[in-house]
């Protein structure tokens, strides 16, 4: 080890609470580095197994492939492994209660494809031969027919096919059932085969089933050595290397074979970057986004770090220089010492890194899974290729950091560093304060001032990072506070407990049936059964009615041609009569007044939200009518677009019969009516209506779980239960979860920032041991040197502010616009935060310059005069 780098390290072990600091802001950085290259790798291997489970471990699908080339497939190089298929086809389901669901749908595995698609067995065991199978559990459940274990089932097996235009198109099980109309024939099952199949065991509903499909899925056995040279089957592939090169081989695997059908996991592959997603690019850009602002934060403290340490040795260098070294070994002297901080603080960054996102992933795994309806845990992946991208990336925020002060060494002159000169250029004008300084705190405050200014680079880097914390952790502050001001929104605007929807093609009596049966359950408080048409209807407002802030928004389109009238959309609502009842009593409006179809009537609700331009939402009605007044409008659906029809406003509402206060379609209304009136106003065949049900409940859990035991004893197939309380509680968790994520951050962050504000402040108190022992020799009392040092503390705290609260305030409009596209929320400001910034950048500054000059205190004023270094 040469001269320069035995003094380098002796220089770092004298002043150890700089080195130990510089450590420190080395192993946070590192450490925020590791931790986001770690969670965007356990991010999309989680994101990959939850595909995995979905769809099944396969990367390529050749479909079709003759049995004569199967080993072409299996043989090749990148194939790791190869699960055999095969369509047999559909057969009809006897007794489906399910009419979007009439059919089997089988299918034939070998045993890699057994694993391959996460069949989940229930019961039994998986089929060994050909004429075995295993059930989906959704036959019972969904469809209502019962199979057991050692069931025979003999199925006549074929295909479907939809006529059109004079030829025949086949149908798969991603195309939903066409069931015939009145004016079209449908789909058709053509009978190629009959087999007898003994039931072995029950799967849970496969994940790569689609929902809309016509057939429940049935699993048989492929065996390949019954296969014959003619026969077909379909390969799923998984790759040994997955890059974007080997969908070219897929291709070209397949045209050597013959094969012209190659479909790739879309699913899967997005999260290898194999196929364009935009899911992805968002991960790597706020990775990349997150991974600057640490690199900011921390060169801010290492920099300093090295820049103060070029200071302390100044007069060293330039002896050294004075006797001989060299531009290049003073430069290397400041690379050597950041080798040596890079070389400690590097591997225990990775290590405190790695260790804290599996401690935080541990902590946050039951919100991810509640929150983001994945079944698969965030489990901790760490790879080479990460650990190498953050070392990496560490080496280049301290070899940042080191240049500028490696140059800076490597340009002093001999006389410059003994001097001491360059560090500190004193004029008239650098250090010249304000009168009024002097006038309103003392001598004490004007002498704290023109100390700061003689030193301004320390003085701005001290500064800028106290405006990086406090941007950071405001913004951040800002975004949790309008992120729950947007769930708070998306809760309130839902007055109901549970909604339920009926989705199989049952009749409207029927549905209404189903839903007064569930109205009379115990759990089921207040119900109400709502009919909508699902036809957009319109009517022709005058210009007068028109609120001036929506007549705004509501041009040009909005206007009829040449007219002073606006058009408005209007849905047509009919509520059951005890719903009726209550709803006409809250509103004044006659009830019997309301059932009459010779001269219909109805309530009209249309408030809405609108955004004024101050920012500021106000709560108006869309357009001024009185209750007496008519309406008049017409049904725009195909075919019926001369069927005007003209309602009386019975009263106009403030709320809607399920508790809502606002509309979401600011140019909507809503007319309620009874049952009777709605079907009157309904054209013959008119098949644009919805039915459902809106209920509040104590107990929104065990309604639903009511809900559907009481559908197994009906002839309704298939109904959609959304739980309110469930979905509000995924949505605080999932706010909750965010926090997480960004509140650590933060932390780390202005942890960094803190190491650097002492570090930089603590180390400017110690090279300013004699200037203090002089001002203390000429007859400064403790008392005026605690008023220095504290108004010292009040000028970087009152200087941070001025800068980092403004540009806060920006991020936080910035940040508010961004959501309000999708929100309607008012602007808020955190101004809890606020003030307790506030108070933490005084406390940080005043404790740090408070703890370095009691260190100075004791010090011999003869003994610090005589030292000209420390």
């Amino acid at each position: 080890m040469n001269i320069i780098n035995t003094l380098t390290l002796r220089h770092l072990k004298l002043n150890k609470q700089r080195t130990i600091v510089t450590i420190i802001g080395v192993i946070l950085s590192v450490a925020m580095i590791t931790a986001v290259a770690t969670f965007v790798s356990s991010f999309l291997n989680m994101m990959q197994k939850n595909a995995i489970k979905d769809t099944g471990n396969w990367h390529v699908l050749y479909s079709d492939v003759q049995s004569q080339n199967i080993n072409s497939v299996i043989n090749d190089a990148n194939t790791a492994t190869a699960a055999l298929s095969k369509d047999i086809g559909y057969a009809v389901l006897d007794g489906s209660k399910n009419a979007e669901k009439p059919y089997l749908f089988i299918k034939a595995y070998d045993e890699q494809s057994m694993k391959t698609f996460n069949l989940d067995l229930v019961a039994g065991h998986f089929p060994q031969n050909p004429n075995e199978i295993v059930i989906s559990a959704q036959i019972a459940e969904n469809g209502g027919v019962k199979y057991q274990v050692g069931d025979k089932i003999k199925l006549d097996v074929g295909r479907r096919y939809l006529a059109e235009g004079g030829k025949e198109r086949s149908l798969k099980q991603d195309t939903s059932f066409k069931k015939p109309a009145e004016d079209e024939n449908g789909e058709k099952l053509i009978v190629e085969s009959s087999k007898e199949y003994t039931v072995t065991g029950i799967i849970s509903r496969p994940g790569f089933e689609p929902y809309w499909a016509p057939g429940y899925t049935v699993i048989s056995y492929l065996d390949q050595n019954e296969l014959a040279p003619a026969d077909t089957v379909n390969l799923s592939v998984t790759w040994n290397k997955v890059n974007k090169k080997v969908k070219e081989q897929a291709n070209a695997l397949a045209e050597n074979i013959g094969v012209s059908e190659v479909s790739y996991n879309r699913d899967l592959l997005r999260f290898y970057g194999i196929i364009g997603d935009n899911l992805l690019r968002t991960v790597y850009s706020l990775a990349a986004v997150v991974t600057v602002l640490i690199i900011i934060g921390s060169v801010a403290l290492i920099y300093n770090s090295f820049a103060i340490s070029i200071s302390e040795r100044s007069r060293h260098l330039g002896m050294l220089a004075s006797v001989g070294a060299t531009k290049k070994q003073k430069r290397n002297s400041v690379f050597f010492e950041s080798f040596v901080v890079g070389i400690i603080g590097i591997p225990l960054g990775i290590f405190f890194g790695t260790l804290g996102m599996g401690i935080t992933f541990a902590l946050v795994q039951p919100l991810i899974q509640n929150s983001l309806n994945i079944g698969v845990k965030l489990a901790l992946v760490t790879s080479p290729t990460t650990i190498l991208a953050a070392a990496l990336l560490s080496v280049l925020t301290i070899f940042i950091s080191a240049y500028i002060p490696a140059k800076r060494a490597a340009k002093t002159s001999p006389m410059e560093a003994i001097r001491q000169s360059k560090d500190v250029k004193l004029t008239a004008r650098n250090v010249k304060t304000s009168k009024l300084t002097r006038l309103l705190f003392g001598f004490e405050a004007e002498l704290g001032l023109k100390n700061l200014k003689r030193n301004s680079r320390r003085y701005k880097i001290t500064v800028f990072s106290l405006v990086l914390s406090i941007v950071l952790f405001l913004s951040v502050s800002s975004l949790s506070l309008l992120s729950q001001k947007s769930a708070d929104l998306m809760l309130s605007s839902t007055p109901y407990d549970v909604s339920v929807l009926v989705t199989s093609s049952a009749t409207v009596q029927e549905k209404k049936d189903f839903y007064t049966a569930i109205a009379k359950l115990d759990d089921a408080d207040v119900a109400v059964i709502q009919q909508t048409m699902e036809a957009e209807s319109a009517i022709d407002i005058d210009s007068d009615l028109i609120p001036s802030d929506l007549k705004e928004i509501m041009q040009p389109d909005n206007q009829r041609q040449n007219t002073e009238t606006y058009v408005t959309r209007i849905q047509i609502k009919s509520i059951d009569d005890e719903a009726l009842n209550r709803y006409a009593k809250e509103t004044g409006a006659d009830v019997a007044r309301l059932k009459d179809t010779r001269n219909p009537c109805g309530i009209l609700f249309n408030t809405v939200t609108l955004k004024t331009a101050d920012n500021k939402y106000t709560r108006m009605n869309s357009f001024s009518i009185e209750a007496g007044e008519k309406l008049n409008f017409k049904i725009l659906a195909d075919g019926y677009n001369d069927n005007n029809i003209e309602s009386e406003v019975a009263a106009v509402a403030d709320k809607t019969p399920i508790g809502e206060t606002t509309l979401t379609d600011t140019l909507g209304a809503i007319l309620i009516v009874a049952e009777e009136v709605y079907d009157s106003m309904l054209p013959e065949r008119f098949n644009y209506t919805n039915v459902q049900m809106f209920i509040n409940s104590s107990d929104p859990t065990g309604l639903i779980e009511s809900i559907k035991e009481y559908q197994k004893h009906t002839s309704i197939a298939n109904i959609h239960i959304y739980d309110v309380a469930a979905s509000n509680k995924k949505n605080m968790q999932f706010v909750t979860l965010i926090s997480v994520f960004f509140y650590g951050f933060v932390a780390l962050i202005a942890a960094i920032c803190v190491a650097n504000i002492f570090n930089t402040i603590s180390t400017s108190i110690s090279l300013r041991k004699r200037e203090f022992a002089t001002l203390k020799s000429i007859g400064m009392t403790p008392k005026g040197f605690n008023k220095m040092i504290n108004y010292e503390s009040l000028f970087y705290g009152i200087k941070a502010l001025l800068y980092g609260l403004p540009i806060s305030f920006g991020i936080m409009y910035l940040i508010y616009k961004l959501l309000s596209n999708s929100f309607e929320f008012s602007f808020a400001i955190p101004w809890g935060s606020i003030i307790g910034t506030i108070i933490a950048v005084f406390a940080i500054v005043g404790s740090t310059m408070l703890y370095a000059s009691s260190r100075i205190k004791k010090e011999n004023i003869i003994d610090v005069l005589k030292n000209e270094n420390i």
